[in-house]
């Protein structure tokens, strides 16, 4: 059946002969909803909503079709199908957004940002000598005197232990940075929004 005589059919009343052969384009639509995330059942849905703008545009006296039922079927459901994936997306994002207050909001993300802080210093840790890691540790963590670590770790002097906690610091700032520039690179933006 010629698309002007489902044109006719459908004018004439005759919707449920009309329909019959409308569905015949149903999977051109089906594969293309299955192919952007949605499921057999959106297909059907969003099909069942693009024949009912089509019939009721095929009523109006202005109506003229200017492709192939198909093919204007197949756009209808496409628009429709990237309309409802952006309300979907609206729908997760607001929900997302109305749990969170403002304050739980930055409170999240400053502690995703001290998670992210303490993951860069874990590396940055890894990657200085056991020497180095032995220095920091007794001074930042068993504030130990510089005495006590030149003693400990074998420096000649408390000079010598000064000297080298210095040069770890350096080099773990640097190796900081490194990494700082590297994830801003990867990821610029790590806000929720």
């Amino acid at each position: 059946m010629h698309d002007q005589q489902i044109l006719e059919l459908l004018r004439s009343g005759k919707r449920d002969k009309a329909l019959l052969r409308l569905y015949k384009h149903f999977p051109q639509v089906e594969r293309l909803i299955c192919s952007k995330g949605g499921s057999k059942e959106d297909a059907r849905d969003i099909y069942q909503e693009a024949l009912i703008i089509f019939c009721r545009k095929v009523k109006s006296v202005e109506f003229e079709l200017t492709a192939g039922i198909g093919t204007y079927l197949y756009s209808v459901s496409r628009f429709l199908w990237k309309d409802e994936l952006q309300r979907r997306q609206k729908k997760t994002t607001v929900d997302f957004d109305l749990d969170l207050t403002p304050q739980d909001e930055q409170a999240l993300q400053e502690a995703l940002e001290r998670e992210n802080n303490l993951k860069m210093a874990e590396q940055v840790i890894a990657g200085l000598g056991q020497r180095c890691r032995d220095l920091l540790q007794l001074f930042y963590f068993q504030s130990l005197s510089m005495k006590v670590i030149a003693d400990k770790l074998q420096f000649s002097s408390e000079k010598i232990a000064r000297n080298q906690k210095y040069k770890c610091m350096e080099r773990a700032k640097a190796k900081l940075l490194a990494l700082k520039k590297q994830a801003t690179i990867q990821s610029p933006d790590l806000s929720l929004k």
